[in-house]
Formats: structure tokens, sequence, C-alpha cells
């Protein structure tokens, strides 16, 4: 089982300056929800106004059509149009293709322990919960999901609309936990639904989306096609001397066109990074305080220790071991303090700048300098057996999949 180690093992020296800034400023506070700030309200008007770009061009190939009707150019320019802004439409947070639904009625165990920890931190408990095979995390998503016996969702129009909370659990990552960190993983996901953070819900996080393909499509790459989840798949490979000259004549005309995005791209990823990371470190105190710092910590390191914790599962995996003797030899390790530390600090390296989602390490390092006091909701060996006991099935089918690599 992970141990608890001291903040100050670990130095903050490595990081960008401007998240080694805010580290310093909220190393050892007690934080509060982040309100409506000049930054907030700025990085919603500038997200509005990427909104509007893609509604103006739309608004152009409906005119130009109109004007143009009688005109081939006239509709082939319309289309054109009317194709980018669908493309750089906004879009809500979609499941990632493989992740499978689990009722209530099959896991009544695994949503009991949601609700009663949701309760605690103050989110709605989810909706629906959805397993995931080859996902090494846990997320609390809101979008639109549909209604079911045990989804928790109410049928008609209203369900088709409203965004509902949802849970996504990799099955990988719960495999590797014990029943602390169980408790940590669904406290540190669920109290996000109340951080505040500007990036969970739908006008920030599309026009960064937008922005996004953008700047891949008018830049230097060409998207060949867009998943059901993730960022466009990107290539590239050049094609036929007639496409590459298109190509080139495209990217001339990006880079002009491109710049006015860019900075737009920039600015609010500068804006949304400061904000999300104070939301997601206050939703690790809120956390905390109902399922103890120790539970979201070692929840923590066991994500920042990622390929130490996934790389003798898969092993085993390899050599036909059950969920069962998985589990048994997970929670019968122990990683030590020297090596978690020497992990958060790799991980603290390779911090980015602006990056919106704060290391695991920066999370666990805060969390314990800001001395938040135990939870009163745990989860126990015997719950955390049930809720294995229910996803019986799910996990085997998962060590399946880890047998064949990733």
């Amino acid at each position: 089982m992970p141990s608890f180690s001291p903040p100050d093992e670990v130095r903050a020296d490595s990081l960008p300056p401007d998240a080694r800034r805010r580290f310093l400023r909220l190393r050892g506070r007690r934080l509060d929800r982040p309100g409506w700030t000049a930054a907030r309200l700025l990085s919603f008007a500038l997200a509005a106004v990427v909104h509007a770009v893609t509604a103006a061009i739309l608004a152009g190939a409906v005119l130009v059509v109109a004007g143009w009707h009688g005109s081939v150019i006239g509709w082939l320019l319309g289309g054109v149009l009317a194709a980018i802004a669908i493309v750089t439409r906004p879009r809500a947070v979609r499941l990632p293709d493989g992740a499978e639904e689990v009722t209530r009625a099959e896991a009544p165990a695994l949503f009991d322990v949601a609700g009663r920890i949701a309760g605690a931190v103050g989110a709605e408990p989810p909706a629906a919960i959805y397993l995931h095979d080859r996902l090494f995390r846990c997320a609390h998503l809101r979008t639109r999901v549909g209604g079911g016996p045990g989804g928790g969702v109410s049928g008609g129009v209203s369900s088709r609309v409203r965004r509902r909370p949802v849970l996504l659990v990799g099955l990988p990552l719960l495999l590797t936990l014990t029943p602390r960190e169980r408790a940590g993983m669904l406290g540190a996901e669920l109290a996000r639904d109340v951080s505040g953070d500007p990036g969970r819900g739908l006008l920030v996080p599309a026009a960064l989306v937008t922005t996004g393909k953008w700047r891949h499509a008018l830049m230097d790459m060409r998207v060949d096609r867009f998943p059901d989840f993730g960022d466009p798949l990107l290539a590239h490979h050049g094609g036929p001397g007639g496409r590459m000259a298109s190509q080139a004549i495209g990217k001339v005309a990006g880079w002009v066109l491109v710049w006015p995005l860019l900075l737009a791209e920039l600015a609010l990823r500068r804006l949304v990074s400061a904000q999300a990371q104070h939301a997601v470190h206050y939703a690790d105190q809120v956390a905390a305080r109902a399922v103890s710092s120790r539970a979201v910590v070692e929840y923590l390191d066991a994500l920042t220790m990622a390929e130490s914790r996934l790389t003798p599962v898969m092993a085993a995996a390899r050599r036909g071991e059950t969920a069962e003797e998985i589990r048994r030899a997970v929670l019968s390790g122990d990683a030590g303090r020297e090596l978690i530390t020497a992990r958060r600090e790799d991980s603290l390296a390779g911090q980015g700048a602006w990056q919106a989602e704060p290391p695991a390490a920066l999370r666990a390092v805060l969390l314990e300098s800001a001395g938040v006091g135990d939870g009163p909701v745990s989860l126990g060996p015997g719950e955390s057996d049930r809720i294995d006991a229910e996803l019986s099935r799910h996990l085997a089918r998962a060590v399946r999949e880890l047998s064949h690599g990733t």
C-alpha cells in the first residue's frame, strides 16, 4: 500500500514559471470555490466570440447560396462554408468508444458508494456509470445519456436534452486500487462537479476544441477524420502532386487566416489554465474533507505511478492470472515512499505550460500541505470486494484485453 509522504520531499523547481508561482501561492492554503472573477468573465466572452465566428461562417454560407442560387460556384462556396461551420460547431463532451454502461441492478454496491460519496462532496449522484477496458483513469462528465432502468435518468425529451452526471471508470485503474484509493478516486472525481471549473461547461471547452481544429487544419496538418472521442486524428503525410499543390496554397492561406484564431486559442488557454487548476485543487480538498486526505493522496499517487502499477498487471494477465489473483497481488504490494517521491518529481518535470489539468503529483503535494482533516466517508474491504464481485465479468474481460497489450 502506498506511503503517505510529507510534502517537503518534492521540489517544484522544474515547474514552468506560471505553474511554480501558482504552486507557491496555493501551498498550505485552504481554498475557496472559484468565483466570478474578471478572468472567468473574459474566458466566457472570448469563447463566445469563437463560437460567433462559426455562426458567422454558417450565416455566410446561407447568404452565398441564397444570393447565387443559380450558380454552381455559389453552391460550391456555400457548401464549403457550411462544411467548415459544421466541423467546427460546438460539441458537448462525449464518452469514448468502448465505454459500456453498467446498471444499478448489476452493480448496486458501486452505485451506493458513488451516491454516498457524491452526497458527502455535495455533487449530484451519477445518473449512469460506464466502464472501459482500456482506460487507466476515472472521470466525472456532464453529457447526454438516455433513460434506462438502472441509469437514474427519466425518459422523455428532458433526458435527451439535459446533460446528466456520468461516471466513467477505467477497469485497469479500478483493478489496481486498494479500497481506500477507490474511495479517494470517487471523492476526487465526483468533487470536480462542484469545483467551479469553467472547463467543465459547454461554452469554453467547445471553444478550445474549435480553435484547436482551426489551428490543426490551417497550419501544418491535414485532418483525415474525426473520431468519436478526443482530438482529431491528424496526419503529416502528403499526397499526389495535385493534392500537394492545393495543400501548399491552403497552408499559405491558412497561415494568414489562423493567426487571429491562434491568438484567441492561446489567450483562452492561458485564462482557463489558471482557473481550471485552482478548481481541481479545490475539488481535491473537498474530496479530502469527505473521504480523508490520505485516501485522495494515495489515489493521486496511484495515477502518478500508472506505469509501475499497470506493467505488472499486464504481465500477470499474460501469464493467465485471473482478476482475483491480480487484486490479491495489488493489495499486498507496497511501492515505497522513495519510489513515489521520485515518480512525483519526474511527473512535475513533465508539466507543460498552460496545462489545464495539473499533474497528479502536484495535486498530491498541495493537498498534503493544506492539512485537511479526515472525512467521515470510507470504503471498506468488504464493500470493495462486493464491487469486485458485481463487476467480475467486466474485470475478467479487461484482464483478457490487457493480456493482448495496449
